[in-house]
């Protein structure tokens, strides 16, 4: 009865509510920044002062908040990094990110950006750990880094089904929040940023650089998740058949309790928890089919803003391992098992976010993309259907703001 009255009757309230102008939200990859606009003054963003300079232009462009990564200077204080010889743009980004962090370059984009009447939330990844250097980034270079925790903590990567240590494999970079200490870890990631900067929030990204699971439920089989769907249910997940969908929606349960963690801290600063996930009820391409309890992050009010269509893009970063899709059971990059997003917002997100007082926001550039062939290859969205979609966005009053990358906002004029 309760989700009839969300899916049904809601609608018509939100209908009912006047349109009002959507937010618009800035994601602001730094370290891709300072490397695709290069050469181009102030959008490089490699200075203190051109970031000065950019915020005043965002400001002029519309933004209202803008989602800060922070990953670049994560793994300058966090990972083993080892930059091949030969990687032009590694060389490039370690020695202008070891220069933005002395001139206090992060500090002063908040303060910049806080100058001109906007908010900032700090960008951080959750998946993405990185990988041993014999482990092949985008199918042709080795990888640069990883963190020093999964160096000398493996064990807390998602595991396979084997049954022995010698067999198993891990799916480098993707931690298992099943652990304590993996939340741990990532709080005091978090912290290291979060603390010490006058953010507005915390944007947590379900994003990875990591390659892809062979198939969709190859991971996941680490102790803690054995020993209490044993508990749970009876069953040795390592020695027996069992039920795929409650082992899928335990996985999830730990993430959630990870938010909750984060939350319960960010609250003593009055720091709000935002989150970007891929539409639909399952965690998605790199990783698997992990169940995101987003409904219960809302209606608990675990999350203050929840951003739909944030995808890994998997295909355009591996482009040769076809394995990459196998036994997903939704996939939005490839428009896979998913209602049109219209309907999803209208029916499902739109209605929870509004009885809950939860921000919805839609990152319109992942939604409906093409592919020259079927298995191989970066997707693109046609200007036909990034059209249609803003116009759709804009019309929907559940919608509290949508996501611009930074070149488009840029390049405006």
């Amino acid at each position: 009865m309760i989700n009839r009255t969300l899916s049904i009757a809601v609608p018509f309230l939100i209908l009912s509510l006047p349109l009002q102008a959507k937010e618009k939200l800035m994601i602001l990859s730094w370290g891709d920044v300072i490397w695709q606009h290069k050469g181009e003054g102030t959008a490089q963003l490699d200075t203190p002062e051109k970031v000065v300079e950019a915020a005043r232009i965002w400001k002029e462009r519309g933004v209202d908040r803008v989602l800060f990564r922070a990953d670049d200077f994560r793994v300058l204080l966090f990972h083993h990094i080892k930059p091949s010889y030969n990687n032009a743009y590694i060389q490039e980004w370690l020695k202008t990110t070891k220069q933005a962090w002395e001139q206090g370059l992060l500090e002063v984009a908040v303060k910049a950006i806080h100058e001109q009447g906007m908010k900032v939330d700090m960008w951080i990844t959750i998946f993405d750990e990185g990988c041993p250097e014999h482990v092949l980034y985008s199918d042709s270079d080795f990888f640069s880094w990883q963190s020093h925790f999964t160096r000398e903590n493996p064990q807390f990567l998602s595991a396979d089904r084997s049954l022995t240590a010698n067999q198993r494999k891990h799916h480098w970079g993707v931690m298992e929040y099943a652990y304590p200490e993996v939340r741990a870890y990532m709080l005091k990631v978090i912290r290291a940023f979060s603390d010490p900067l006058d953010f507005d929030g915390v944007f947590l990204s379900v994003r990875s650089h990591s390659p892809p699971a062979e198939h969709a439920d190859q991971f996941g089989y680490n102790e803690p998740i054995v020993k209490e769907f044993q508990r749970r249910y009876g069953r040795n997940i390592l020695q027996a058949s069992f039920d795929l969908e409650k082992w899928r929606e335990l996985r999830g349960e730990y993430l959630t309790q990870f938010l909750s963690e984060v939350k319960e801290h960010l609250r003593a600063k009055r720091q709000t928890l935002s989150i970007g996930v891929a539409q639909g009820d399952y965690i998605g391409p790199p990783f698997g089919n992990m169940k995101l309890q987003w409904r219960r992050w809302i209606s608990e009010g675990i999350i203050d803003s929840l951003v739909v269509g944030h995808i890994t893009n998997e295909r355009a970063r591996y482009p040769n391992r076809t394995q990459r899709a196998m036994g997903y059971i939704q996939n939005q990059e490839e428009d896979m098992g998913l209602p049109a997003i219209e309907d999803a917002v209208r029916l499902s997100y739109g209605p929870l976010c509004n009885r809950f007082g939860v921000g919805l926001y839609l990152a319109p550039g992942g939604f409906r993309m093409s592919f020259r062939h079927p298995a191989y290859g970066r997707g693109s969205q046609t200007p036909e259907v990034r059209k249609c979609l803003m116009e759709a966005f804009e019309k929907d009053p559940a919608v509290k703001g949508l996501v611009y990358g930074y070149g488009s906002v840029m390049k405006e004029r």
